[in-house]
């Protein structure tokens, strides 16, 4: 120890000098050479830097743009929703009160003609919406403005070309709540043979039994949505010269700077060097998003080939791809003015490298020389106050050992006692009646022998006892193999008794483990959480329980011990581990149990042990307590003997 200490002393003394003229020679030069490395390295990474700040930007632009559509879309369906409710509202309102104005006057065939005639004529969204009315139990229609030819006809068992019977599907629906949206499909009023997606809202006029309805083609409504896009993003503008196209995927341009171009195809114009291909490659790129470079004739306000790089992404369902870029003339005007910035300035640093070096080494040099007398001063004190610390530790473990185990004697002591007291009374017994016979003068050998068999097993009981109780208290330990329901059915062994004597079940679910490690440990932890639940138990009047359950994975064996005597105070459940720490009173507890079992767990078994309350149910009644769970390694300890 006294040569490692001068070793430490000579290390602290000399090496932090060595070291620093070492290390601020290297430092300098490695400073150097970065520094004309860096100069040289610079102009070489400042194309990626720059394409790589661009794509970021380009990429965030095209992003932005799909969210907004995407945004779009979702607002528009939602306000066009919201306009066939509000239409068939109306619609609905304008029939009641037909209804409610003529009920007392007309018959039902007339009010309900007078409903027909007050929404036939009526037409919004630029004139394609209008009303169509149907009786909700027979499918029959009583009102198309549009094919008249359907009215008073039976569509019960019409089906759109998905296999919806749209009038069918209507009378569940409106059987159960008075109106509701639905998508169906039907024909346009020019193309009979082909039909189309439609988003309508359908109410319940309860009067009559029948329902007011209206819809609107969903591509009717995209066309015009897709129009309002693709003329906002013409007009969109970013940085100084950036603009975002949009492509159909056959190549029509929908969105462009050049207005000239929109409506027409990719292909009329010789805007891309080798543009055979271009429109797959971008379509291919289109549908996973991602870069594509190539060489562009038609950047604003210069007509040269310029290479572009383009981020495209799509909008699947419409078929578009929407893509933006820049372009590499830009970079070269930047790196001519980088160049010139970069010699200036690495004139100006290599200057100062040479002048702080030597500045900063002499400063280091003092402040080491300063510190190491001052570490070697620190370092004697710091011996001093570590073994004064260890010497104290080893003082305080050893008495909260000692303590612990005399407070498992305590406990011992009581159980051998009640344990002993059956056996000693039976002996007592079998003597007094041994010696009635013979002095009433009834000498019975056969008796007397069948009497002393009997003594002779409950001495092998005490005996056996004592067995038990001994090597629990044995003092140097041994690691080794033992089964884990071994272990568990001694511990209940040297408790059973108290357990008895207070009316107390316990119930096992043991799932058995050879293990390797120290068994007496972990019967003395055991004992002191079954004890613990024991002196709460007691004071409880209901059924009594303790619950033992062990169960295994591949590296750890888990132990959980629980009761039913209502758990852990909850302002103290984070501190029962402290040493010293009771709620039992200075007569019955010491405090230093719990913290003796987490001590035992954590330093000689490399395990844990946590507490919670918890509620559970046992024959068909719920109860709470507290549950220990205890986790340790199975085979971890090695085969060595220590003084518990």
């Amino acid at each position: 120890m006294k040569d490692n200490e001068k070793e430490i002393l000579r290390i602290i003394k000399y090496l932090p000098v060595a070291l620093i003229l070492i290390i601020s020679s290297l430092l300098t030069y490695f400073l150097y050479n970065q520094n004309i490395n860096q100069f040289h390295s610079e102009n070489q990474k400042l194309e990626e830097k720059y394409i790589s700040l661009n794509k970021d930007l380009t990429k965030f632009q095209i992003e932005k743009i799909k969210s907004n559509i995407l945004y779009e879309k979702k607002e528009q369906i939602k306000n066009l929703k919201k306009e066939l409710q509000n239409q068939v509202n109306n619609a609905h309102n304008i029939a009641y009160s037909l209804y409610k104005n003529n009920k007392d006057k007309l018959a039902r065939e007339e009010i309900i003609s007078l409903i027909k005639d007050a929404l036939r004529e009526i037409r919004f969204n630029e004139n394609r919406g209008y009303f169509f009315i149907y009786d909700i139990s027979s499918g029959r229609n009583i009102l198309h403005p549009i094919k008249p030819n359907l009215e008073n006809k039976d569509l019960w068992s019409y089906q759109d070309t998905k296999g919806t019977y749209l009038l069918q599907e209507m009378n569940k629906i409106l059987q159960a709540k008075e109106a509701t949206y639905f998508n169906w499909f039907w024909t346009k009023p020019d193309e009979l043979n082909k039909e189309y997606e439609k988003i309508g809202f359908f109410k319940k006029f309860e009067p009559y039994d029948f329902f007011i309805g209206t819809g609107e083609y969903i591509v009717d409504f995209e066309k015009q949505l897709k129009q309002k896009i693709t003329r906002s993003i013409s007009d969109f503008r970013y940085k100084e010269d950036g603009y975002v196209f949009i492509l159909d995927f056959d190549g029509n341009y929908l969105s462009y700077y050049n207005k000239k171009y929109i409506g027409k195809n990719l292909f009329d114009f010789d805007i891309v060097a080798g543009q055979e291909n271009i429109l797959k490659k971008l379509k291919d790129k289109a549908m996973t998003s991602g870069y594509l470079s190539y060489q562009h004739k038609d950047k604003p306000f210069n007509k040269n080939t310029i290479k572009k790089i383009t981020y495209v992404d799509s909008v699947k369902d419409w078929n578009w791809i929407i893509g933006t870029g820049f372009y590499m003339d830009d970079f070269y005007k930047d790196l001519e003015i980088k160049k010139k910035y970069l010699e200036e300035s690495n004139k100006l640093a290599l200057q100062k490298l040479f002048i702080g070096s030597i500045f900063v080494t002499l400063l280091l040099l003092f402040i080491f020389i300063y510190l190491s007398r001052l570490l070697e001063k620190k370092f004697y004190n710091y011996k001093k106050s570590i073994e004064k610390q260890m010497n104290d530790n080893i003082k305080k473990d050893n008495i909260l050992a000692q303590q612990s185990k005399l407070a498992a004697m305590g406990e011992m002591l009581g159980n051998i006692a009640h344990q002993w007291r059956q056996p000693l009374s039976t002996v007592s017994t079998i003597v007094s009646g041994i010696r009635l016979h013979r002095e009433l003068g009834n000498k019975d050998e056969d008796l007397e022998n069948e009497s002393f068999l009997k003594i002779k097993k409950h001495i092998e009981y005490l005996s056996n006892t004592i067995d038990d109780f001994s090597n629990f208290f044995k003092p140097n330990k041994l690691a080794k193999e033992f089964q884990l329901e071994d272990m568990i059915n001694k511990t209940l062994q040297l408790v059973e008794n108290q357990l008895v004597k207070e009316n107390i079940i316990l119930i096992k679910e043991i799932q058995n483990k050879k293990i390797y490690g120290f068994e007496n440990e972990l019967i003395q932890v055991l004992i002191n959480l079954i004890n613990n639940a024991r002196d709460e138990l007691v004071k409880s009047d209901e059924k009594k329980l303790i619950f033992i359950s062990s169960k295994k994975n591949d590296k750890n064996i888990i132990i959980k011990i629980k009761d039913n005597a209502g758990g852990v105070n909850p302002l103290i459940l984070d501190r029962i581990f402290e040493p010293y720490f009771s709620t039992k009173g200075d007569s019955k507890g010491t405090g230093i149990g719990l913290f003796m079992s987490e001590e035992i767990l954590v330093k000689h078994l490399n395990g844990s042990i946590s507490v919670e309350n918890i509620n559970y149910d046992f024959e068909e009644k719920v109860y709470k307590g507290a549950q220990f769970t205890i986790i340790f390694p199975i085979n971890h300890f090695e085969s060595k003997e220590y003084l518990s």
